[in-house]
């Protein structure tokens, strides 16, 4: 398949959630190497994409210092990483046609990691595209076409909310990153961003 159902790229870092497992811990601002956790994946991401979003539901005068647009759910509480998705989606205009997402919890993503989701996205336009690192899925790392936003507004509404059963509803491409793996792993513990430190 071409490219030619692709336009313009967004992006969204999705920081918009709890932080249950960090202790309540907002995980975009945890420390991590001596920056906040979401400046490793905004550094990475800044020369892939046309315009970058962080959706955020707190701390909005902390994620602003970082200088992109900041995006929150539409209801209220903690409707998960759709909501945030939906969020990033409604702020494009009609020049994108594409909207790249990633999470603000696995700052040892590489840029080629995310070069290749991305050249996944152009092969296949029509299809939303996400990571696998052998039998895991990594449906946060993903390409999702900005057509399907009504439907994942729909979705919501219906009060779904569960992330692979949505994306299942369309055509989708899979793309192995098992050789990348440890820059997929998720410091969402401290544990967790002990060891990566």
């Amino acid at each position: 398949m071409s490219d030619t159902g692709f336009t313009r790229l967004a992006g969204v870092v999705l920081a918009g959630g709890q932080g249950s497992r960090m202790g309540g811990q907002d995980k975009g601002l945890v420390p991590f190497r001596q920056a906040p956790m979401i400046s490793w994946t905004l550094e990475q991401v800044r020369p892939v994409v046309d315009h970058l979003m962080i959706s955020c539901n707190r701390n909005m005068h902390l994620y602003s210092r970082f200088g992109e647009t900041l995006v929150s759910d539409h209801e209220v509480g903690y409707c998960g990483p759709l909501a945030g998705i939906q969020a990033a989606l409604a702020e494009l205009d009609a020049g994108f046609s594409h909207l790249l997402v990633l999470p603000c919890d696995t700052p040892l993503l590489s840029l080629q990691v995310i070069d290749q989701l991305v050249a996944s996205a152009r092969q296949y336009p029509d299809h939303i595209v996400f990571l696998k690192t052998g039998d895991r899925e990594h449906y946060l790392h993903a390409v999702i076409p900005v057509c399907y936003q009504i439907a994942l507004k729909q979705w919501l509404a219906s009060g779904q909310g569960a992330v692979g059963r949505w994306y299942r509803q369309f055509p989708h491409y899979v793309l192995d990153a098992s050789r990348d793996g440890d820059c997929l792993l998720n410091m969402n513990t401290p544990e967790l961003l002990a060891v990566g430190a």
